[in-house]
Order: structure tokens, then C-alpha cells, then sequence
């Protein structure tokens, strides 16, 4: 395979080549115009994020108009990307299409009607969220996490609630009944008596045809997937269920359920009506007292057969600061624990490492709720051996790992967490549930905060601004390189100098998140605010006032960082709610913000990043953004449009060789007609890469000797279309003042420098390529690793394959964007015909430390 059919196979984005040239400045035009729309949809999204921090007050208008106008900008983006690309991004229109409409119908209350009426509860995305319910939703997260272990199963959705109600006739009387519970005063005795008639007409709804077949194949793939015979767990799953309101217990389960379509339907049933359940509404008018619908989906999940069973509390909601988890368990199924059918054992767990059982209490267990035996399902209450009835319910080791995962899943929701457990017969732990734990503590007896935190020292206090609200305490990790992620520890604190995308890897993990450098519009701010990750940014020096490994504790609401665990300002995170985050204003933004904010293209070099890829408004702004980035740098290697006589040779103290195409303010204009000078460069980002080119020692004018053998194999390889153009020769610059398209030919290898540089950090982007040698393929290959390990220590993302590199980064400030770009340009001098001395792999090591310590010099010792 030669090397153009390489890189063609390489970049997926080649089709970006352009077909039609165009006046370069016009090109520039059209791609501001990209960035300005695309920052307009950004902005309101993160306007909409800082408004679920629960400093604002905003109303349904808000919500409202802030959608519409979003919904406008994603428009003018899409129409913008696709002038600047000559309509090849079309395709965006059908993705974002139903996007739009899932928002839409989430402002008119319908979004639990359009899916299907069965899912996976390993196929369920945040899209699915109001079709499944709060308790599957949070089922469905925890399926994907490798830490925990949760019984397999499927949804019944609301879609199929929702068709119940019109293939019946139910929807008259549901609408009358939601319209009375919205009312200020209603007729309760009416009122009622439409709760009865719903009620049993649920009860009595014919499923729509076709359905039992559709369940019956759910439950044989079901039951092909385990060894032990199936029952079923059919338990309610309504739309705020486990999310900020528990709905404890004010709904039906249905256990031990035979895995028979019929048997499976009228469980579901039984799960439908009990949304019309006296103590479910009453429950229903006392957290949501200005109405609203609500409909119910039910999870359907493998029976485990239990050995023990019961509830763990991640914070102890008696002692809230005592840092000690709490243990509630019995022999048999949890059922007979959370309605107290049966005695229950009592332990407490501290929470700081070493973990140990601090109390336990162990109770007479005279009975288990255990299953009949019978064909048909069902459990019912048996007598416990002798030899069980006063042994606790679970050993040591099972309850230190219960604990464990406690703590996991408090730092992966980031909040305290009630949450149920089973074990089976063999000693393996699941978990069938884990929702929010509500904590109150008296206001009378809560000493006063600030007198307490005045005893912890202050490592940095007013400083940097936040990204998202929280507090989260645990042990420093610093964050050099994206290397750094793989072994982040579970609770610990991120640092690191500049904020990152990709520290989405370890998000669910992370206490909390500090950074020097970063602004609260970034994605990695937006990703926080997503995941609820306390998140400080621009704190300067923090790196070096913290010792990696210290615990510290970051409050993101007063801009504070202490040294050391401040357990009150924990105990008062856990301790405090906050009425405004049940509005029905604010659950209606985050659910919208749901489908608008999650970022799933993070990283543009991977083989996803592509249109079909994008599921949020998010993802469909980044895939615009980088598209466009794409699409200028391509057009920068056509020399065939490349403006012939507008060229001026710069004159450097280096033998570059460089020609500048001024596309607007990169030039100074009172600069001589040819031979411009370094002081007469304008350009931001040109200028940068310049004086990084230029730093003493950095560029070595001397030849490398190279044989003739390698010299003819890298011409014979060398790509043909880079030989071609007017400009053939030359190493060509097109600027502006906020821009840099630089393309450089040293002998046989070849570089590309795409930036934009200016002080709206989210348009900054910086594209890196560089591939080719005079040596053989496995000396050039080393170079590439070495760039590639340069490159990524200064945070970039990076792709390598034998002798090409490509590189990216990108949303940083103007400080930093110089600063990396002068790198860059350091970078482009260092390691200019460094290929011929990769004689093995150690010279990579040898070279990357020499230039991350500043020793340029290294290349000529070494010759």
C-alpha cells in the first residue's frame, strides 16, 4: 500500500477535500460565521446549566423562549456549516431533526409518549429517560458500570401506559383527572371517584395487538441468557420515581412473576393502576402541589434468588456526620425489610479508610420472605433454621464490599444514595436500586458553619470561578497527561493546569475538579454540570500549593479550597436541600437539558466522530465546529487555491523559508512589500508559532547526514499530491489576525498548523499534522512517537500511525492558545531532522524528556 492510500484510508474526513475554490477571505467569512452561530447555541446551553446551580430564579418564559432561540442558533449553524462546506453536511438537518422534536415535546408534556413500549435496559440512552422512569434510568446507568452489578431485564415504557389509555377509552377521564389535580381547589369527592374509575379501567385495559407476542420474545431471549429457571421482578418505574422524589413505596411491585407473557401483562397492570393509588396521589399532591402529568413505565428484571436482602444508606441519615455508612438487612428478598415484615439486622460502617463495623446488631430472624416453589411464582413468609436465626444476615468481608460499593455510587451520582441490595446463594452482590437519600437536620441543633470552618487552614479562597456548584473532598491527583486518567483513584480530586474534555473518563469517579486554566463555557464545564461534579476553574498556582496525595476539600460555592477533610462542610452538602430544584420550571430544564447538553463526541480523532454519531444539540455543535476547522485546513493545502501573487517571502533569522498570505489584519500595514519581518507579523497565533520557531536553540540550521538509500525511498513514497501547486517549494502561511493555516516542507516530511487564536476561548482550536522523513520507516516512526509524546503532555489529543501525526486541541484562553503555539513552534525546530538520529526506541525517551526539560541543545551533542 503506498503512503497516499494510507492517509486516504486514515482520515475518515477526506471528503472535506473542496471541489470548487473559493477567495480565501470569503472562506474565512463563511467559517466566522460558523463559529458565531455555533457560539450562540453554546452560550444559551450554558446559561441554561448555570441556572440549575440554584443561584437564579427563572420561571417557564425562560425556559420557553431560551429553547426557541437555541433551537434557532443550532439552525444557523447547521445552514452555516453547510455554505462553508458547499452543502456536503446536509445529513445534519435529518439528525438534528428529531433531536428538536424530543425538546419540544418535553415542553408541551409529551415526551413519554413517542418510542417503543419495550427497551433494554442495556439499550436505554438518556433520550429514553421520560419513556422509562427515574428507578429505570438509574438501573440503566449502573448496568454500565463495571463496579456494580445489577439482574438484566427490560422496560415496559410509558408509550405502552399511554396507548393503554387511548386503545380503551381511559384518555378522557385521565386528562379530567390530571386537569383536577392542577386545580387550586378541586372537588375531591369527584375527584376520587375519578381515581377509583381509573384505577380499575387500568386494570381491565386490553393490550394493543400484536404486544404479547412482542413481550413473549423479550421474555424467551430473557430467559435464554441465564441457567437458573426465570421469575421476574415487575416493579414501577414512574417519571420522577428515584429521581429527586423517592416515591417510597407508593407504588406496586409484582415479585416473582413467571416469565409467561399473560402472567408478565397483568403484573404490568397491577403496576399501572397503583398510579392512581390513594397514597400514591396523596403523595403526588404533597411534592408536586401545582400538578402536572405523570404517567409510569415498570422494570421488568431477572428474579434473584436471595440469600440476604435489605437497604444501605451511603450517609447516615440519623448522624450525618459521623462518616459512617448504615446497613438494614434480613434473610430472603428485601420486600419483608422496606414494608417490616421481619426483624432486621443493624450494622454500621465507618467511611474513612481503614473501612470496619463500628455497631452491629444482630436480630432474631425467625422468618424470610422466600418463593413458593411453585410453577405460578409468588413468595411468602418461611420458617428460618435454627442454626440461621441468630447469625447475621451477611459475614464481614460482604458487608465491607457492600459499603465499598455505597461510597462508588455516592461519588458516581454525587449525592448520598439509599440503595437496596440482594445477595445470592453464592455470595454475589447486586443491586436492584440506588436513588437519592434525603437527609434533614434540625436547624436548632446544626452548629454554625463558618465558626467551624475557621480551625481549617485555606489553601485558596475567592479564587478562580465556578463551573458547577458542589462540595467534594478527597485525595489530590494531578492530571498532566491524558496518560494520567487510566489509574485515577475512585473519590479522589482532579488537578491539572488546563481544563479538558477528556477528563469525562473519570468524572463519575471524581470528588470534585481544580484547574489554572479554564473557563465555566468550556465542555469540560458543561460535562460537570451534566454529571454534577463540583468544579473550580482558573485557580492560579494551585498546582503548586497542593501536594498530590493530600486530601483537600473544594467548595464550589464560596470559591474555597481547604486543606485536610472538612467533614462540616460535607455534612452540610448532604444535609441541605434545595426547594427551587423541585420546581416544576427547574425539572423541566434539566430534563431538557438532558437532550441538549450531554457530550458524546469528545475526542476528534476517534473513529466515531462522525455526523451519524451525534445524539445532543452538543454533539452536533462540536461535529460543526470541527468540521469547519477541517475544512479550512484542507482548503489551506490546495495550493490550486492559493491567490497567485499576493505571496511575500518573510525574512527570518532562520532558514524557513516561509511565503505569507494576508487574508486580513495579519500583516502590519505599513510593511514592506516583500521581505516582511517577525516584527511585522500581526497575526496572533502566526506570531506565536514564529517566536517559538525562533527561541534560541530551538531551530538547528546544520544537515543531517542521510544515506542515499532512504533519501530515494522517501521520494518514492512521498505523497503526489504535495508536490503539486504553484507554490510547490515554499512553505506557505495564510493568516489573519486570528488565524493560521501553515503548511511547511522540510526535505521529506511534511507539517500542517491549523489555529484560531482570539479571546472567546471556545472558538480557539489548534490542528497539528505532520508525516513523512528522509529515513526508513521504522526511524521516522519513532520521531512520530516522540511529537506524539511531546504533544500529549501538553494535553493535546493524538493519533499516530507509522510516520503521521495528527494532533489537536483546543477551547483555551488566548494566554494559553500563545503559549501552546509558540510550543508548537519550538516543537517544528526540535525535531526537524531529528528522524535520523531515532537509532532506537530509547532515543524517543532521550529526546522528550531533553526538550520537556528545555534542552534543545541535546540534538547537537548527540550527533
Amino acid at each position: 500500500m503506498s503512503l497516499r492510500d494510507l492517509l486516504k484510508g486514515f482520515s475518515a474526513l477526506s471528503w472535506l477535500t473542496p471541489k470548487v475554490c473559493r477567495p480565501l477571505p470569503l472562506v474565512f467569512f463563511q467559517f466566522r460565521e460558523v463559529l458565531k452561530a455555533n457560539n450562540q447555541a453554546l452560550e444559551l446551553i450554558a446559561d441554561m446549566g448555570e441556572k440549575l446551580s440554584g443561584d437564579y430564579l427563572f420561571d417557564l418564559r425562560y425556559v420557553e423562549s431560551t429553547v426557541e432561540e437555541m433551537i434557532a442558533a443550532m439552525l444557523r449553524a447547521i445552514t452555516a456549516i453547510n455554505t462553508l462546506t458547499q452543502y456536503r453536511c446536509v445529513a445534519l438537518n435529518e439528525i438534528f431533526a428529531p433531536m428538536e422534536a424530543r425538546v419540544r415535546a418535553i415542553l408541551n408534556k409529551r415526551d413519554d409518549r413517542d418510542g417503543p413500549p419495550l427497551l433494554w435496559l442495556s439499550e436505554v440512552e438518556t433520550r429514553h429517560w421520560p419513556l422509562v422512569g427515574g428507578k429505570a434510568a438509574h438501573l440503566s446507568e449502573l448496568l454500565h458500570n463495571p463496579k456494580v452489578r445489577v439482574p438484566e431485564g427490560f422496560v415496559i415504557t410509558t408509550r405502552l401506559f399511554h396507548d393503554l389509555l387511548d386503545l380503551n377509552g381511559i384518555r378522557p377521564e385521565f386528562d379530567r383527572f390530571e386537569q383536577m389535580l392542577s386545580d387550586h381547589l378541586p372537588d375531591e369527592e369527584r375527584l376520587d371517584e375519578l381515581r377509583c374509575l381509573l384505577r380499575e379501567n387500568v386494570l381491565r385495559a386490553e393490550p394493543p395487538p400484536g404486544f404479547l407476542d412482542m413481550l413473549a420474545e423479550y421474555l424467551q431471549r430473557l430467559a435464554a441468557g441465564g441457567e437458573a429457571p426465570l421469575f421476574l421482578a415487575v416493579r414501577s418505574s414512574a417519571q420522577e420515581e428515584d429521581m429527586d422524589f423517592s416515591f417510597a413505596g407508593q407504588f406496586h411491585s409484582e415479585l416473582q412473576v413467571p416469565p409467561q407473557a399473560e402472567a408478565v401483562y397483568f403484573a404490568y397492570r397491577q403496576v399501572a393502576a397503583s398510579l392512581f393509588g390513594a397514597k400514591a396521589i396523596l403523595y403526588r399532591r404533597q411534592v408536586f402541589p401545582e400538578g402536572g402529568t405523570m404517567s409510569i413505565a415498570a422494570c421488568c428484571q431477572r428474579m434473584i434468588p436471595a440469600q440476604a436482602s435489605g437497604i444501605i444508606y451511603s450517609v447516615d441519615p440519623m448522624e450525618p456526620g459521623s462518616q459512617r455508612i448504615v446497613v438494614v438487612g434480613a434473610l430472603g428478598q428485601g420486600q419483608a425489610v422496606v414494608e417490616g415484615q421481619v426483624p432486621t439486622d443493624f450494622f454500621r460502617i465507618s467511611k474513612t479508610e481503614p473501612q470496619r463495623i463500628v455497631e452491629r446488631v444482630i436480630a432474631a430472624k425467625h422468618e424470610a420472605l422466600l418463593p413458593t416453589g411453585g410453577v405460578d411464582g409468588g413468595l411468602a413468609l418461611e420458617a428460618v433454621p435454627n442454626g440461621q436465626v441468630e447469625a447475621p444476615c451477611l459475614d464481614e468481608q460482604t458487608l465491607l464490599e457492600l459499603a465499598g460499593v455505597a461510597i462508588h455510587l455516592e461519588t458516581f451520582f454525587k449525592r448520598p444514595q439509599d440503595i437496596e441490595w440482594t445477595v445470592d446463594p453464592q455470595g454475589v452482590l447486586y443491586i436492584l436500586q440506588s436513588r437519592p437519600l434525603l437527609i434533614t437536620e434540625s436547624t436548632r441543633e446544626k452548629p454554625l458553619l463558618s465558626e467551624k470552618l475557621e480551625g481549617y487552614e485555606l489553601i485558596s479562597s475567592d479564587a478562580g470561578r465556578v463551573a458547577q456548584q458542589g462540595i467534594g473532598a478527597g485525595p489530590a491527583y494531578r492530571v498532566e497527561t491524558l496518560a494520567d486518567l487510566k489509574n485515577f483513584p475512585e473519590g479522589a480530586v482532579l488537578i491539572s493546569h488546563r481544563d479538558s474534555s477528556q477528563f469525562v473518563q473519570v468524572m463519575q469517579r471524581a470528588a470534585a475538579i481544580i484547574t489554572e486554566v479554564g473557563t465555566p463555557a468550556s465542555h469540560m464545564a458543561t460535562l460537570c454540570r451534566e454529571l454534577r461534579v463540583p468544579c473550580l476553574v482558573g485557580v492560579p498556582d494551585i498546582l503548586a500549593r497542593i501536594v498530590p496525595g493530600e486530601e483537600i476539600t473544594v467548595d464550589a460555592e464560596d470559591r474555597r479550597i481547604y486543606r485536610g477533610r472538612v467533614v462540616e462542610l460535607l455534612t452540610y452538602q448532604a444535609t441541605t436541600t434545595m426547594d427551587l430544584h423541585m420546581a416544576p420550571e427547574f425539572r423541566m430544564l434539566r430534563r431538557i437539558l438532558r437532550e441538549v447538553s450531554r457530550l458524546n463526541l469528545v475526542d476528534p480523532l476517534m473513529q466515531e466522530f462522525r455526523a451519524e454519531g451525534c445524539k445532543t444539540f452538543h454533539d452536533v455543535l462540536r461535529f460543526i465546529h470541527e468540521t469547519a476547522v477541517l475544512e479550512l485546513v484542507e482548503l489551506g493545502r490546495d495550493d490550486r487555491c492559493l491567490p497567485g501573487g499576493l505571496a511575500r517571502r518573510l525574512d527570518l533569522p532562520i532558514q524557513a523559508g516561509i511565503l505569507a498570505i494576508d487574508i486580513g489584519g495579519g500583516i502590519a500595514p505599513d510593511a514592506p512589500p516583500d521581505q516582511i519581518p517577525f516584527s511585522a507579523i500581526t497575526s496572533i497565533p502566526f506570531r506565536a508559532i514564529l517566536q517559538g520557531m525562533l527561541f534560541p536553540g530551538a531551530w538547528h540550521q546544520e544537515t543531517m547526514p542521510v544515506s542515499f538509500k532512504y533519501m530515494m525511498h522517501s521520494m518514492m513514497t512521498t505523497p503526489q499530491d504535495t508536490l503539486s501547486g504553484q507554490y510547490t517549494g515554499h512553505n506557505i502561511a495564510i493568516i489573519s489576525e486570528t488565524y493560521v493555516n501553515l503548511c511547511f516542507r522540510f526535505g521529506y516530511h511534511f507539517n500542517i498548523v491549523d489555529a484560531f487564536c482570539h479571546d472567546v476561548e471556545r472558538d480557539n482550536h489548534i490542528y497539528f499534522r505532520f508525516l513523512g522523513g528522509a529515513t526508513d520507516i521504522a526511524k521516522r516512526s519513532r520521531r512520530a512517537t516522540l511529537i506524539a509524546t511531546i504533544l500529549e503532555a501538553f494535553d493535546f489529543s493524538v493519533r499516530t500511525r507509522g510516520d503521521l501525526v495528527i494532533a489537536r486541541t483546543g477551547n483555551l484562553i488566548q494566554s494559553e492558545m500563545e503559549r501552546t503555539l509558540d510550543i508548537l513552534g519550538r516543537l517544528i525546530g526540535f525535531t526537524r531532522q531529528l528522524d535520523v538520529q531515532m537509532t532506537d526506541d530509547q532515543a524517543v525517551a532521550r529526546y522528550a524528556e531533553a526538550f520537556l526539560m528545555g534542552d534543545y541543545g541535546v540534538v547537537n551533542d548527540n550527533r
